[in-house]
């Protein structure tokens, strides 16, 4: 059933947009046009109930989820959707130009141009996509929409999830056992001195490897038993150094930036590890030949040291080491989970009668925690009746039926946010402030028109849900109880980051999926490694996310290369978003002022020195992240650009606050890393910035500063302010009650 289903994603996306150019009306259209934008809405609601109408029509699945019709519909809707962004574009363009009567008819004929090609294509869409539906025009259409959006009177900020950071993690219920034998073996290892010992956790995809290890690895007692600790994971096309510097940068950051070549990092290495007790986390590792690869950095010790390696192949297992098989969880330890993720007690299924289903619900988990929690969250989300829960368990008899079903049963707004997941490295931590960010340059998430709540909230409205649903699941947690961190638990990234290349819904260029070639356009790109892109088409690209961080301090050739071919395409100015974050010292090309629709800027972390002057011109950009970066100036026009809503700074320095204009920067939301040399003007100016949820100030004045303002900024949510003196030390800051 992926194949439809994953295609049903890009259908809604498509027919997101139509709608909001229908809503929007600041774009203007004629009514002809206006005419054929419902009637390819139309056609876009008849394919989502015909998907809808698959799940009951067996013929129907097998027709729709032929790689023949798939593929069909999936061309026909990128093209559409290139159509919509080259129409709002030129739209823009439009409206950036000068007056003067010359200028004027120019515009008159680019207007009615426009118009008249964006309405061809919609005819051709609907043409090509006719014979697609057959007979189904009759299709009821009334229900296609989702009614569970969530509105602005249900919204608290993580008010749903904030409670999960005070669950106890050194305490998973159903792997108690386990984790006290790998307590034991590590203790025991670690006694022995001499030559390292290495234990070798074995068992399937979702049978909890990744989390006994990580309960152990976290539990304090383990912590102060060891000197050293660093834990690493380990993808199909890894790389040797990059998995050694990732080793040594939580061993020693100060090595970890120097430019390393491999055989110096398995010269360092040892000697750090050699100094105390140290245990090791390798988790996922694939190959037999992982092992051999960098066993040697493992030194024998008088102090004693541990691996821990885990995998789901027992021919990975090292033979020299102990082996502990992950077994599954029995009945009692399976439903006792089931229990906790769905937060209910037995008692209230014995009053619904829904009891009578647990014999049904274990075999299908097949006691796997993953495929347990999975349950608990598919069912958490339903009426607990028994007709809502027969219908969910009745189509699920293994692991794979529940991740299927998982996805199936997601809103249709949650799945390209979900799917957009996938297109992060397996198991990489992704800090939540750059999904969200993320989401809404893609053009995920719409807010509603009420106005009382922007895409942000939305975007953590949907996040809490995908939470909830245990589909994804939170890493880190942040002292105010927002989540800091977050991934896709590994299986999950496995299925759901193949089908979403399957769908063309983006593309990853490494040494593992390079070779694999798609007959749909490239929309969103993002790559693991150093390698060449040269022979991607890239003309439909919207958006470009590099995971190339080649730790160690060796520049980004190739990413810089590739952002050369991107600034070269002339139909690029559909790129939405260009996210750098740690790719190390990437040059910008001068000509990224060609993006004119670029919304998301990321270039934390790069150590990158300056930016072109140019970035002023990039009147759609809303956010600029070059936060822990060596940028020490924005130019002037900069500070002009009237969709800014996020701006992370380095402690960028103004003289005074008369470059921040409050007609310019009114949607601002946040404002950090900013260092103001005068206090002057800082309550008339940021007073009025009455959007702001965030920010982050430092004040270089001799004298100790008042903050009375922020009384005004009633949407204020996360506020650091720091004053510094000549001399280095901090000044006193004298704060007014945010309420009088």
């Amino acid at each position: 059933m992926f194949f439809s289903m994953d295609a049903e994603v890009v259908v809604y996306l498509l027919s997101q947009k139509l709608q909001n150019l229908l809503h929007d009306e600041a774009i203007a259209m004629t009514p002809k046009v206006k005419d054929q934008v419902q009637r390819t809405t139309h056609q876009l609601n008849l394919f989502r109930q015909l998907m809808k109408e698959g799940e009951k029509n067996q013929a129907l699945v097998v027709e729709m989820n032929s790689s023949r019709w798939t593929t069909r519909l999936l061309r026909a809707l990128y093209s559409m959707d290139d159509a919509i962004d080259t129409f709002l574009v030129r739209k823009a363009l439009e409206s950036q130009k000068q007056n003067g009567l010359m200028m004027m008819c120019q515009q008159t004929f680019t207007y009615f141009f426009n118009q008249v090609v964006f309405k061809k294509q919609m005819k051709a869409f609907i043409s090509k996509t006719g014979d697609l539906l057959k007979d189904k025009k009759q299709l009821d259409i009334q229900d296609v929409s989702d009614s569970n959006i969530p509105g602005p009177s249900q919204y608290q900020r993580w008010g749903r999830i904030s409670g999960f950071c005070f669950d106890d993690q050194s305490h998973v219920v159903g792997l108690e056992e386990q984790v006290k034998n790998l307590v034991a073996l590590v203790l025991q290892g670690a006694e022995q001195g001499n030559q390292p010992v290495v234990v070798s956790m074995v068992g399937e995809g979702g049978s909890g490897k990744t989390a006994i290890a990580r309960i152990v690895y976290n539990r304090p007692d383990i912590k102060r038993y060891f000197s050293s600790c660093a834990w690493v994971h380990v993808t199909k096309d890894f790389k040797v150094r990059d998995v050694l510097v990732d080793m040594i940068s939580q061993l020693d950051e100060k090595i970890a930036k120097e430019p390393l070549l491999v055989d110096e990092v398995k010269w360092r290495l040892p000697k750090l590890l050699g100094q105390g007790r140290y245990l090791i986390v390798v988790d996922d590792v694939a190959t037999p030949e992982f092992w051999e690869a960098i066993k040697e950095v493992f030194p024998p010790s008088s102090h004693g040291g541990v691996v821990i390696a885990t995998t789901r192949m027992a021919d990975v297992a090292v033979l020299a080491g102990s082996t502990l098989q992950v077994r599954p969880l029995n009945d009692e330890e399976s439903w006792a989970l089931f229990l906790k993720k769905l937060e209910i007690t037995e008692d209230r299924l014995h009053n619904s009668q829904l009891i009578k289903l647990k014999e049904q619900i274990l075999k299908s988990c097949g006691g796997l925690p993953l495929a347990i929690v999975l349950m608990g969250g598919l069912l958490s989300a339903k009426e607990l009746t028994d007709s809502e829960w027969s219908r969910v368990i009745e189509n699920v008899n293994a692991i794979e039926d529940i991740l299927a079903l998982s996805y199936h049963e997601l809103p249709s707004y949650l799945k390209p946010c979900f799917l957009y997941m996938g297109l992060f490295p397996k198991a990489v931590e992704i800090p939540i402030r750059r999904l969200i960010h993320l989401w809404v340059a893609e053009g995920f998430v719409t807010s509603l028109p009420d106005g009382d709540m922007v895409e942000e909230d939305l975007a953590e409205m949907y996040f809490e849900e995908l939470v909830c649903r245990k589909i994804i699941e939170v890493v880190r947690w942040r002292l105010d109880g927002s989540p800091k961190t977050c991934r896709l638990p590994s299986i999950v990234h496995d299925v759901f980051s193949s089908k979403a290349r399957d769908i063309g819904f983006f593309q990853i260029r490494s040494k593992s999926f390079s070779a694999k070639k798609s007959h749909l356009p490239v929309r969103r790109l993002a790559t693991y490694s150093n390698i060449p892109c040269s022979k991607l088409h890239i003309s439909h690209l919207r958006s470009y996310v590099s995971f190339n961080t080649l730790k160690g301090g060796i520049p980004a050739g190739n990413s810089s290369m590739f952002l050369d071919k991107i600034m070269n395409k002339r139909n690029l100015r559909v790129f939405r978003a260009l996210d750098l974050e740690s790719v190390y010292k990437p040059q910008l090309p001068k000509a990224v002022a060609a993006l004119l629709n670029l919304r998301y800027l990321g270039l934390r972390s790069t150590a990158i020195n300056s930016l072109p002057i140019s970035i002023g011109v990039l009147q759609c950009l809303e956010t600029l992240d070059v936060k822990h970066t060596n940028i020490t100036t924005l130019p002037d026009s900069f500070w002009k650009l009237r969709n800014l809503r996020h701006l992370y700074l380095n402690g960028i320095y103004l003289d005074s606050l008369e470059t921040l204009s409050v007609e310019s920067l009114n949607k601002l939301q946040s404002l950090c890393g900013l260092s103001i040399g005068t206090e002057l003007l800082v309550a008339e100016t940021l007073s009025k910035f009455t959007s702001l949820r965030k920010l982050q100030l430092t004040f270089y004045i001799p004298t100790s500063i008042k903050i009375d303002w922020t009384s005004q900024l009633n949407k204020l949510h996360s506020l650091r302010i720091k004053s510094i003196r000549e001399s280095g030390e901090r000044a006193s800051i004298k704060f007014r009650s945010f309420k009088e």
